[in-house]
């Protein structure tokens, strides 16, 4: 998947990748559409067939995991030209 240095780096970058995430969702400018969802949820729920309300479940469920390995593949392609540019600032 991500080749990054030796094999027992990896969840360092995966326990990093976590908490930079969870800081990422804290942020106020987040806070406002977290409460939104939070509404348009509740909203749904009351709405619609407890089919559709499983579907549409389904459906976020395979977006955040879709989103979350987009997020992941850009955060290792940071760390890789990072140390790309360590190394070759290294042999100046």
């Amino acid at each position: 998947m991500h080749h990054i240095g030796p094999e027992w780096l990896r969840p360092a970058f995966d326990q990093r990748f976590i908490e930079v995430a969870k800081e990422a969702g804290s942020q106020m400018e987040v806070e406002q559409f977290r409460f939104r969802q939070n509404e348009i949820e509740k909203l749904l729920k009351d709405e619609l067939s407890q089919a559709h309300l499983d579907l549409l479940l389904e459906w976020e469920d395979i977006f955040n995991h879709r989103c979350t390995l987009e997020k992941e593949w850009v955060y290792f392609a940071g760390i890789r030209d990072g140390m790309q540019l360590l190394r070759k600032f290294s042999n100046i």
